[in-house]
């Protein structure tokens, strides 16, 4: 078969339908099939969702590292055990190992899955950014979008910012409106209004909750939206396609981002991680923090009282 003849969409399609016909000419079991074609779609919709690699000759070891780094944050546990990651890792050799050993110009992929895989403990360390690494980070975005100022750029730097300010998940940021920000009536004890509500209408959880920030964080990129959409508008829109950004898209560039920052921390939820401990430090309630996280139990919040208690023994040491 030629490895491609259109676009990385329809040759991934192309190839996918003739290993799972393959698989079935094997008598493969239909558990092994199931799976095979579940992952398999799965990686489908990341090439579908992002813009970064437009043939199959583009697909590397990094690209596929991403996909199941994505898979692992966004599975309902939030990330994967040796096992799973393994699994992930058997099923793409196996497709892309049928593709170099079927393709007329012996393309191959072998190097992409020279990937060797660490095992996940259950009580694994939350990561989070430490304060000089927030400073970092806000600072570049603040420089990004005072010296450039690209449309981009602004998405980026809200986005983070609702993360790391406001606690929200990465899918309640990308679903919001300028509508779903007013100003909140709690006045500050200089009888100011200095806070945000943001109205979340779909939530990990189903229900409609309200999120807290700070004006003054979001302020600048607030106001650069305020003059291009109206207030039903969503803001996280592509720019060119007017389509909501998909998060795959998202987790790509803010890890471009902290690679340009040499911070070797990923994942959209770090950002969530982050404010949740920079509030119980500042805290020290536990409450406080369940609220502003929006956690149904606090069992979920305990988390980061662990977390704090097993920083303050390292430094002990």
């Amino acid at each position: 078969m030629k490895l491609e003849l259109g676009n990385i969409q329809s040759d991934y399609a192309r190839w996918l339908t003739s290993y799972l016909r393959h698989l079935k000419y094997k008598d493969a079991s239909t558990n092994t099939l199931e799976v095979y074609t579940r992952i398999l779609h799965k990686l489908s919709k990341f090439i579908d969702a992002q813009t970064l690699v437009h043939c199959l000759k583009g697909l590397n070891k990094e690209f596929f590292l991403d996909f199941i780094e994505y898979a692992a944050e966004h599975s309902s546990k939030g990330h994967f055990s040796k096992k799973t990651k393994q699994l992930y890792i058997s099923v793409l050799k196996s497709f892309f190992t049928y593709i170099s050993d079927n393709n007329d110009e012996f393309h191959t992929f072998e190097n992409a899955f020279k990937i060797s895989i660490k095992s996940t403990k259950k009580t694994k360390k939350i990561k989070y950014l430490t304060n000089a690494e927030v400073t970092t980070v806000i600072e570049y975005l603040d420089d990004m979008c005072y010296n450039r100022g690209t449309y981009y750029d602004y998405i980026y730097a809200l986005a983070i910012k609702c993360m790391l300010y406001g606690g929200l998940r990465i899918s309640e940021v990308l679903k919001l409106k300028l509508s779903d920000f007013t100003l909140s009536d709690l006045l500050n004890d200089k009888g100011k209004h200095d806070i945000y509500e943001l109205h979340l209408g779909e939530t990990k959880s189903g229900e409609e909750q309200t999120a807290l920030i700070k004006t003054e964080d979001i302020t600048e990129e607030l106001t650069y939206f305020k003059h291009l959409y109206s207030r039903s508008d969503y803001i996280f829109q592509s720019k060119t396609k007017k389509t909501l950004i998909h998060r795959s898209n998202f987790y790509v560039s803010v890890k471009r981002i902290m690679q340009k920052l040499s911070l070797d921390k990923k994942g959209l939820h770090l950002f969530r991680h982050t404010c949740a401990m920079q509030l119980y430090r500042k805290s020290k309630d536990i409450l406080v923090t369940k609220e502003k996280l929006r956690h149904a139990d606090i069992k979920t919040t305990m988390i980061y009282t662990h977390d704090e208690m097993s920083d303050v023994a390292e430094a002990m040491r």
